[in-house]
C-alpha cells in the first residue's frame, strides 16, 4: 500500500549558496581554526566498531563526545538479580579472526558492548546494550550458526556480534578516559548479570542497529518474517543527536546501470535521461520507504541499500546529468533497538528496562539463572 512518505531531508549542505559557503569559510578561518588542533583527538577517542549488525556509527561517533564527564557507573540495586554468577561461570567457544578462543560469558559480553556502543553513552544505554547482547548470545546458543560449527558464537558483526579485546579497546580510547570508560562497561555487564529478554519463555532475537530514521522497522518489512517483539516503534534520536544522520552516495549513471542490471537484468535502463529510470516509491505505515520502482522493476529498498553500500534503506534518489545520488537517513537495518535512540531515551531518564521495553514489543526481562 502506498503511504504518505516522511519528509527525508537531503544532505544538509546540498542547498547552500556559494556566498554562504564563502562566509562560513571566512568565519572558520578566523574563529574555528584553533579547534583543528584538538578536534581530531576528540574524535579519535570515539572509534567504536561500526559494522553492520549494526554497531553505533563509530567512524565518527561524535555524539559520544558529548559526555566529557563520565557518569557514575553504579548499578541499580533494584535491577541487579544475581544468577549464581552465571556470567563468570559459563564458558563460550568464540571464533575471533579465524581462531577459536575460550572465554567466559562475562568477558565475551564486555568485548561486545565495548565494540558495539560508544562508552561515553549514558550508563543506562550501556546497560540496555549489555542485556541485548546477552540475550542475543543466548539466542545464538539455542540457534547455532552454520557459519562456525566449531564455535558457539563469533566476533563478526555480519554473523553474530562485533567484539574487541580489552587491550585493543583500551588502546583506542583517550588515555585520560580509558579507565573510566572501561569501568562503565564493566558495570553495564556485571550490573545486569544474568538478565535477558524473553518472549513466551524463549530468549529473543535481540537485533539492534545504530540510528533509526524517526522510527524502527518491523522484521516483517526488512526480513520477511513477522516477529511479534520486532515491530516498528518511534525512536527519538535525530540529526542533532546522531553523527551522519544524513548521508549521500553518488554513483555514475553508467556504473549504476551496470550494477543494477547484473542483479535485475529485466530492468529497462535504456532511457538517456536517467531521471526516467526511477518510478514510484512505496511506504510503510510509519512513512518510511519500503520499495522503489527502477527500470520498471519494483525493488525493496533494503536490496538497493546492499547493492550500493548505503548506510540504510531509508533514502530518496534522484538523477541529474550523469550522476545518480542517494540521500540517506539513519544507519543500519532499522530493526530492534536503535543505539542512538537508546542513548536519547537514557538522557530523558529512562532505565535500561524501560529502553528495552520501548524497542522490543512485549518482551520481558528476567534472570536466566533458571534457563541454564
Amino acid at each position: 500500500m502506498k503511504r504518505k512518505p516522511k519528509k527525508l531531508a537531503k544532505h544538509p549542505t546540498q542547498s547552500r549558496k556559494t556566498a554562504v559557503l564563502v562566509a562560513l569559510g571566512l568565519f572558520a578561518l578566523q574563529f574555528l581554526l584553533p579547534l583543528a588542533l584538538v578536534l581530531p583527538a576528540a574524535l579519535a577517542e570515539q572509534s567504536a566498531a561500526a559494522l553492520d549488525t549494526d554497531s553505533a556509527d563509530s567512524a565518527d561517533a561524535s555524539a559520544a563526545a558529548e559526555a566529557d564527564t563520565v557518569e557514575s557507573a553504579t548499578a541499580d540495586s533494584t535491577r541487579v538479580q544475581q544468577s549464581d554468577t552465571l556470567d563468570g561461570s559459563v564458558t563460550l567457544t568464540v571464533l575471533i579472526d579465524g581462531e577459536t578462543e575460550q572465554m567466559t560469558l562475562a568477558d565475551y559480553l564486555w568485548g561486545v558492548v565495548a565494540a558495539e556502543m560508544p562508552a561515553a553513552f549514558q550508563q543506562e544505554a550501556l546497560c540496555a546494550q549489555a542485556i541485548a547482547a546477552r540475550t542475543y548470545t543466548l539466542y545464538r546458543l539455542a540457534n547455532p550458526s552454520a557459519n562456525h560449527p566449531s564455535a558457539d558464537i563469533c566476533g563478526d558483526s555480519g554473523c553474530c556480534q562485533a567484539w574487541m579485546s580489552v587491550e585493543d579497546r583500551m588502546a583506542q580510547w583517550d588515555s585520560n578516559k580509558a579507565d573510566s570508560y572501561a569501568e562503565k562497561i564493566t558495570q553495564a555487564v556485571s550490573g545486569t548479570d544474568g538478565l535477558a529478554l524473553y518472549y513466551e519463555g524463549e530468549p529473543i532475537l535481540a537485533a539492534f542497529h545504530a540510528i533509526s530514521a524517526g522510527s524502527t522497522k518491523s522484521a516483517l518489512e526488512v526480513w520477511g518474517q513477522d516477529i511479534p517483539y520486532l515491530q516498528a516503534v518511534e525512536s527519538p534520536e535525530g540529526e542533532d543527536a546522531a553523527p551522519n544522520y544524513y548521508s549521500t552516495v553518488s554513483v555514475d549513471k553508467e556504473n549504476f546501470a551496470e550494477t543494477f542490471s547484473e542483479e535485475y537484468p529485466e530492468a529497462d535502463l535504456s532511457a538517456e535521461d536517467c531521471a526516467l529510470w526511477f518510478g514510484e516509491e512505496t511506504y510503510d505505515e510509519t512513512g518510511l520507504p519500503v520499495s522503489i520502482e527502477i527500470g520498471g522493476v519494483e525493488v525493496d529498498t533494503s536490496q538497493v541499500r546492499t547493492l550500493f553500500d548505503l548506510r540504510s534503506a531509508t533514502f530518496t534518489v534522484e538523477c541529474e546529468g550523469d550522476t545518480v545520488t542517494f540521500y540517506v537517513t539513519g544507519y543500519g537495518h532499522g530493526v530492534g533497538m536503535s543505539q542512538y535512540g537508546a542513548n536519547a531515551l537514557a538522557k530523558e531518564g529512562k532505565t535500561a528496562e524501560e529502553i528495552l521495553a520501548w524497542y522490543y514489543t512485549g518482551a520481558e526481562i528476567r534472570s536466566m539463572s533458571n534457563e541454564q
